[in-house]
C-alpha cells in the first residue's frame, strides 16, 4: 500500500514524497549480487519539449560508491529521482537490486534508504523520536523499532544528542540525522542527492566518514554532487552534461583521459591571450581560476609561453589535472555550469588561490 505524506501535517515525516508500508507477508525474489545493484538501458526523461535525460546506459556493482557528477541542470536529480522511484521514465529502463523501478517500485523501496537535498527532518520532535517515527512507518512494532533507533544512534554516534529537538541541531547534526534516518530500514543501496550541500569542511568529512562506513559493509552508494572534492571518495564517478553520460571511470582513470599535466595562466589581458593561444595551436579552455593548457610536457611548454606570449603573465603554475580540468576539457564549461570572464585576473605571481 502506497501512502503520501502530507506538507502541511505536523507529524509528517517524509515531507513531499510517498512511502510505502512493507507488505511482511509478500514474497520478493532474493537479492544476488550476480546482479548489479543499478542497472540502465537507454534510460530517456522528457520535460514537454525538453529531454532531460537521452539514452542513459549505467550499471553500478553491488557494494561500490558511485558518484554522479555535473552542474545544476545537467540531469543528475532527474536520474536519482528515476533510480529512487520517485519519477517515471518516459522510456528506457531502470532497475535497483534487479527490480523495475517502475513495475517494482514497493519492492525497490524496501530495501533503499534516501537522503535529499532539501531537509525533510521533524522539528519539533527529538533526534530518537525522528528514527522511532520513521521505523513505525516501516512497519516496525514499538520495541522493534525502539531497538532499532537505539542501534542506530549508536552506531551513528548520535547517542549524546539523542533527546535534543532537531531544530535545535547544527547543520551537521541535521544531516547526520538525516543519514541515520535513511539507515532505519536497514537498506541495501542508499541514494544521496547533494546531500551536504551548505555543510562546512568538517561536518562534509564527518558525513562521508560515516557513508564510507555504510560501503564497507558490502552494500552500495549512488550520490550525486557538483563539488568535485566529494565526488573524489566514489569507486567510480560519472560525469552527466546535457542529459548524456559523457565520462565514466574511477577518479585516477578520469583524469589520464586528458593526460600530461595542466598549466594555469593569468595574464594583464586574458582575453588577447586566449586568443593568441589559439593562433599557436593550442587548445585553451577559459575556467573561473584563468586560462587553461592542457600539455603532454607542460614543464617544458611553460617556459616557451611566459617568453613569448604578446600579453605579461601575472601567474603560471603546473598542477595534475583535476575533475574539474576534466570536465572542462570535455565540455567546455565548469561545474558550476558557467564561463568565467577571461579578462578579470583573480591572483598575482605567487600569490595564494
Amino acid at each position: 500500500m502506497t501512502q503520501y505524506a502530507a506538507h502541511s501535517t505536523p507529524h509528517s515525516v517524509l515531507v513531499g514524497v510517498c512511502y510505502t508500508r512493507p507488505n511482511l507477508q509478500q514474497v520478493e525474489k532474493p537479492l544476488t549480487e550476480s546482479n548489479p545493484a543499478i542497472e540502465t538501458h537507454d534510460l530517456v526523461k522528457n520535460y514537454d519539449k525538453v529531454e532531460a535525460l537521452c539514452g542513459i546506459d549505467l550499471s553500478v556493482g553491488v557494494g561500490e560508491m558511485f558518484a554522479l557528477l555535473g552542474p545544476n541542470g545537467a540531469g543528475k536529480t532527474t536520474l536519482f529521482s528515476i533510480l529512487a522511484t520517485l519519477r517515471k521514465p518516459t522510456g528506457g529502463s531502470a532497475k535497483v537490486l534487479g527490480r523495475d523501478v517502475v513495475h517494482e517500485r514497493p519492492a525497490v523501496r524496501r530495501h533503499m534508504g534516501i537522503v535529499f537535498q532539501e531537509p525533510a527532518l521533524e522539528q519539533k520532535l527529538s533526534v530518537r523520536d525522528n528514527l522511532l517515527l520513521m521505523g513505525l512507518f516501516y512497519g516496525l512494532g514499538i520495541k522493534a523499532g525502539r531497538a532499532r533507533t537505539a542501534d542506530i544512534l549508536e552506531n551513528l554516534g548520535l547517542t549524546d544528542i539523542a533527546a535534543r529537538q532537531t531544530q535545535k541541531l547544527s547543520g551537521g547534526q541535521k544531516r547526520r540525522l538525516e543519514l541515520a534516518r535513511s539507515m532505519v530500514p536497514n537498506p541495501d543501496i542508499l541514494f544521496l542527492d547533494e546531500a551536504t550541500l551548505g555543510l562546512d569542511v568538517d561536518a562534509r568529512r564527518n558525513f562521508w566518514a560515516q557513508v564510507r562506513q555504510f560501503v564497507r559493509s558490502g552494500r552500495t552508494v549512488f550520490f550525486t554532487t557538483h563539488y568535485m572534492e566529494e565526488a573524489e571518495v566514489a569507486d567510480r564517478i560519472a560525469l552527466i552534461d546535457k542529459g548524456r553520460i559523457i565520462a565514466l571511470g574511477t577518479p585516477q582513470e578520469l583524469k589520464q583521459r586528458i593526460g600530461g599535466g595542466v598549466i594555469l595562466l593569468t595574464t594583464e589581458d586574458d582575453a588577447r591571450a586566449f586568443a593568441w593561444l589559439t593562433e599557436q595551436g593550442y587548445k585553451p579552455e577559459k575556467s573561473e581560476r584563468g586560462i587553461l593548457l592542457v600539455s603532454a610536457e607542460p614543464a617544458a611548454v611553460l617556459p616557451k609561453l611566459l617568453t613569448t606570449m604578446p600579453v605579461k603573465p601575472l601567474r603560471a603554475e603546473v598542477h595534475e589535472p583535476s575533475l574539474e580540468d576534466v570536465f572542462l576539457t570535455l565540455t567546455g564549461k565548469t561545474l558550476d555550469g558557467g564561463e568565467a570572464n577571461p579578462a578579470k585576473p583573480a591572483f598575482t605571481i605567487g600569490a595564494a588561490p
